[in-house]
């Protein structure tokens, strides 16, 4: 909502202004300003923004305490399952030049920048996704779930050193086939200006009985035309210099005996890494800081691992694929385009 129209909502005037020290919740406005009267310290319901439970974090939990939990995180609801009407949100969160540095060595970003890259936001929002996902009302185990899209849209690009407000919230369930389709959003302002959106959708695989097999809405083009590739050589470690960098604590990146544990004959490298990477190249050919990029997880890749990047520009959009080098399997397709 613009400055304007919420400070002229409370004193009638179309000419006011407002600085203010919130953007969730309860909306804390500092002053009202107008050509002849100043308010202060007037406290307004933002309503559209409300949710039940709030968390609130006063920093970043560790790797460590989100481990420890997940170990004991069940599924307490399979039968009808509902998501709580909650969300969690950190203020004024600067992200460390030492973490943003050790990310973009990791996804092929440019060191020497002075933005975040353009995925990098989604380490800090995957802290509160996971906060969301640990509560007691959320009915799903956590280690059971699979990342299978992640659509972000950045509407300009965040300086280091620019203190961030992040709010994350469940954005609704689908019932499929294969289990239930989990979508968290997130929105990362400064100030009052949207800067950032990530839309993260996890599917838990529950019992399917009885539930229509139907295809995903078609997002990506069909036949991508994809002119230019490039090889990645994956070390078996990644999983164990990406999970710590990125706030990921699932085992079955750490190593084999951790990935066997859960049912995988390899550990696999993070889904995110892989889209990092992959828009670390393509948001290259871009040349614009706003864009909108799209991804589906396919196949894991297991660890180590030989894989190419496919890309290819069209009409103001890159289009990529990331396939194996051995047997051609997609392991993540996807877009960038400027917004």
């Amino acid at each position: 909502m613009p400055d304007t129209r919420l400070a002229a909502s409370v004193i009638d005037r179309s000419d006011a202004k407002l600085t203010y020290t919130r953007q969730w919740g309860e909306l804390e406005v500092s002053s009202i300003i107008c050509p002849d009267v100043c308010l202060k310290s007037v406290s307004i319901r933002n309503l559209h923004m409300y949710h039940a439970t709030r968390i609130e974090l006063k920093k970043l939990p560790s790797v460590a305490n989100h481990t420890v939990r997940s170990a004991f995180s069940r599924n307490t609801n399979i039968r009808n399952p509902e998501l709580p009407n909650m969300d969690a949100v950190i203020y004024g969160h600067i992200p460390t030049k030492k973490n943003v540095l050790d990310y973009s060595k990791l996804c092929g970003f440019d060191l020497k920048s002075e933005n975040l890259p353009i995925t990098y936001p989604h380490v800090v929002a995957f802290k509160l996704h996971m906060e969301l996902m640990l509560h007691r009302t959320f009915p799903l185990g956590i280690m059971g779930m699979v990342h299978i899209t992640n659509k972000i849209t950045q509407h300009r690009a965040i300086k280091l050193g620019e203190a961030i407000d992040v709010r994350a919230f469940f954005a609704g369930a689908n019932r499929t086939h294969k289990g239930l389709e989990v979508s968290l959003r997130t929105e990362i302002r400064i100030g009052m200006e949207l800067v950032w959106e990530g839309l993260s959708t996890y599917l838990a695989l529950l019992p399917s009985k009885g539930i229509e097999k139907k295809d995903a809405p078609q997002v990506l083009p069909e036949n991508p035309v994809l002119t230019e590739s490039e090889t990645w050589t994956l070390p078996s470690n990644l999983g164990l210099k990406y999970g710590p960098v990125a706030g990921d604590p699932n085992p079955i990146h750490w190593g084999v005996l951790a990935a066997k544990a859960f049912g995988f004959k390899r550990h696999l490298a993070h889904g995110m890494w892989t889209k990092g990477r992959a828009a670390s190249t393509a948001f290259k050919k871009l040349g614009s800081d706003s864009a909108e990029i799209y991804v589906e997880f396919k196949k894991p890749i297991f660890l180590p691992a030989k894989i190419e990047l496919h890309f290819g520009e069209s009409n103001g959009q890159v289009d990529f694929q990331v396939q194996a080098t051995r047997n051609n399997d997609t392991h993540l397709m996807g877009y960038i385009k400027a917004i």
